[in-house]
């Protein structure tokens, strides 16, 4: 003869095994939720960190372009004409921007357009000459970093000037 107290036993420990996965899952899934959301967080600042130091780049090689063009004794502006552009980190010349075709990277861990993997950033140059006085003294240099996000894009754009000071 089965008794009462059997019974019942045997569909406690069911309840007590259906209570502890409930508890087991909304411990787990709100834990893997905020994992999820952090490692795409992360992601996003990796991208925009990467995106901002290619636009910085992109002023900086200008720069060094209006540096050697004193040091070679030409006027401050040779080669740096109006328009848009592409360049390297060790560009000396600028490239017409030819469809802004996406960076790739090497295995030493350089940008450039030549060799290594494709990546998702396409970064462009915008050089406007300023000549508010007719003194020929002014170049506004925009750089724009362009990148694909979460199905839209995003855009990261610097901006310097650089003035005929010699």
């Amino acid at each position: 003869m089965i008794s009462n107290s059997n019974v019942n036993e045997k569909g406690t420990t069911l309840i007590e095994a259906l209570v502890a996965i409930l508890i087991l899952v909304f411990g787990i899934v709100p834990s893997l939720a905020v994992i999820l959301t952090g490692n795409a967080f992360s992601y996003s600042i990796r991208n925009s960190l990467i995106a901002s130091n290619l636009a910085q780049e992109g002023v900086e090689v200008v720069r060094a372009m209006r540096d050697a063009n004193w040091f070679n004794n030409q006027p401050f502006d040779t080669g740096l004409s109006d328009g848009a552009y592409r360049l390297e980190w060790n560009s000396d010349v600028l490239l017409s921007e030819s469809g802004n075709p996406p960076l790739k990277i090497t295995l030493a861990g350089l940008y450039n357009y030549s060799s290594g993997i494709d990546t998702t950033f396409r970064r462009r140059v915008l050089i406007t000459k300023i000549d508010p006085l007719g003194c020929n003294c002014e170049l506004r240099i925009i750089t724009e970093v362009t990148w694909p996000e979460r199905g839209r894009t995003k855009t990261i754009q610097v901006e310097s000037h650089l003035f005929n000071w010699r």
